[in-house]
């Protein structure tokens, strides 16, 4: 069967498209058969489910928010994917130890080794059409969630870890956070003003990491709160995050299950993957949990 290479052709800055016919070229110099295809903006039912019919493998040119578009579909078809990190951050294949070299991906395919992970389902109660889209690695709603819509409102391409910096000191000055709750698994808590991040992996942006304890296979995400009152203050929990001492603070909390809801006093960005999701204008309610299928994943050569 033939691998499908799906790349974003903005990610890297026009790199995953030309890595992609590399790939093709290289792959077929080892004698395996693969076809490429670009993600697009629209659901990957319309444009990736045919495709996927009797593919191997779905290997991915991109960042995280490429891996997470197909994710959901590669769950469905049962066909494993491998992330060949093109973009800004590129979690997922950190957290695998995937690479974009062609000989690791080929080594990989002919070994076989697979994997099945986890990944969420986001929905709403706020409105109609409340489904708002799955996430491999974590998903938040507060001031991460701000940062990354005021992101895609300035961007023109593809951007760096350095595009963050004006939209982050943007929200640090104007955010306002949301007075939240939770119910997990049943059991709710009010918590407050401030941010609330769902791990399904124990990776994030910047090795900030909120939920480093997060299991990709334990059928349970990893809930994180952390109190702010302003833009500012979320600021603040940045150095504590990357030195993993946010766990010692006695307002932090933490919490583990299949199901989380949460509820917000008024309305809050929210993000999926690094990317932007949900009305800009951002929801109350979010409905958090593991979706039915698991999304198998091709392991790296030991």
């Amino acid at each position: 069967m033939p691998v499908l290479i799906a790349f974003n052709p903005v990610s890297g800055r026009g790199r995953a498209a030309r890595a992609a016919d590399a790939l093709a070229a290289d792959l077929a110099r080892v004698g395996i058969e693969s076809r490429a295809v670009a993600t697009a903006r629209e659901p990957a039912a319309a444009w990736l489910r045919s495709e996927l019919a009797g593919s191997a493998a779905l290997v991915v040119l991109g960042g995280d928010g490429a891996v997470r578009s197909v994710a959901h579909e590669a769950a469905f078809a049962r066909v494993p994917i491998w992330h060949a990190p093109m973009g800004t951050e590129n979690l997922f294949a950190r957290h695998f130890g995937m690479t974009a070299d062609p000989a690791a991906i080929a080594l990989a395919l002919a070994r076989g080794a697979v994997t099945e992970i986890d990944f969420g389902a986001v929905a709403t109660a706020d409105g109609p059409g409340d489904a708002i889209g799955h996430f491999a690695i974590m998903a938040s709603m507060g001031f991460d969630a701000e940062v990354v819509h005021a992101l895609a409102r300035r961007r023109t391409g593809a951007i760096t870890r350095g595009s963050y910096l004006p939209a982050l000191l943007e929200c640090a000055r104007r955010w306002k956070p949301p007075v939240v709750s939770w119910t997990i698994d049943g059991e709710t808590e009010r918590l407050g003003p401030g941010i609330i991040v769902i791990g399904n992996l124990p990776e994030y942006g910047a090795r900030l990491d909120p939920t480093p304890h997060a299991r990709r296979d334990d059928g349970a995400l990893d809930a994180v709160f952390l109190p702010a009152d302003g833009g500012w203050s979320a600021v603040a929990w940045l150095p504590l995050l990357r030195l993993g001492m946010h766990g010692a603070h006695p307002s932090v909390r933490f919490r583990r299950g299949a199901r989380i809801e949460v509820q917000a006093r008024s309305p809050a960005c929210i993000q999926l993957d690094g990317d932007p999701a949900g009305p800009p204008e951002g929801v109350r309610t979010l409905r958090i949990e593991i979706a039915g299928v698991r999304l198998p994943v091709l392991l790296p050569p030991r």
